[in-house]
């Protein structure tokens, strides 16, 4: 019998990439979250600042920044302007994912960092020659270390939060949580800090802390970075796995290993 892999996270950007292990196990995945733009006065200010040309580096770090950008510029009918200021200036992304939101969506991207870790894009912004300053674009539930390292190594830096992380307690993790009550899940992936706490908030609410606990006991626990293992840990759940490079193909392969199959 197959073994089952529940997945917390985007089903959009996980199924893709579990097609050539679907002969191996069976994979399951739902978000806990779901994304808004935080369409406000202060992206009108960032737009503001975007064409007046203060920004040195944008860094845009998923699909979803790409896309709220995108939304919230034509909204107001700036968006081919944005598309020009933006273009000017150096924009560094995270992902192909994220490259090929951009690159539909009619915006340059100047880089791609290695991985999605806080490590690996401050060590790819510091490699700029010169140090000037950075608007990240990102959700509000960003890591404030982004924001620290990059200042301690020199650069004046604008948090743009341009989407918000919302509780989603749809049908699809409904049915997470019912198959982990039975039994019937083998290994629990965790993408991100933000994806671990919105899932084992739930869990909480569902059957209390305690017996939270005791559900995830047995189960193969996988994290994406360092960051995402620490939040877990902060829950009292045991992380099994966490590969070097934070990517997410790379973990599958390590996940299907681990688990003999």
């Amino acid at each position: 019998m197959k073994k089952v892999v529940a997945i917390v996270g985007p089903p959009e950007r996980w199924m893709p990439l579990c097609r050539e292990h679907r002969q191996l196990a069976d994979f399951i995945c739902a978000s806990p979250l779901r994304a808004e733009p935080i369409d406000d006065s202060n992206f009108s200010l960032f737009l503001i600042d975007v064409l007046s040309g203060r920004f040195d580096v944008l860094v845009a770090t998923c699909p979803t920044a790409i896309e709220s950008i995108v939304t919230m510029a034509d909204r107001r009918k700036m968006l081919d302007r944005a598309r020009t200021a933006i273009g000017a200036r150096e924009l560094i992304v995270i992902g192909e994912r994220t490259v090929q939101s951009a690159e539909r969506n009619g915006l340059r991207v100047s880089s791609v960092a290695p991985e999605a870790t806080t490590d690996a894009l401050v060590q790819h912004i510091n490699s700029r020659s010169r140090r000037g300053t950075v608007a990240l674009l990102r959700s509000d539930q960003g890591s404030k270390l982004l924001v620290e390292k990059l200042k301690a190594s020199g650069w004046k830096v604008e948090d743009v939060p341009v989407y918000s992380l919302l509780l989603d307690e749809g049908e699809d993790v409904q049915d997470l949580l019912e198959r982990l009550d039975a039994g019937n899940v083998d290994a629990l992936v965790f993408p991100t800090p933000a994806h671990a706490q919105a899932f084992l908030v739930q869990v909480e609410e569902r059957c209390g802390e305690d017996e939270a606990l005791s559900l995830l006991e047995g189960l193969t626990i996988a994290a994406i970075g360092q960051e995402t293992k620490e939040k877990l840990e902060s829950f009292g759940i045991k992380v099994d796995l966490v590969p070097e490079r934070a990517e997410p193909a790379t973990l599958l392969r390590m996940l299907i290993d681990h688990l003999e199959i």
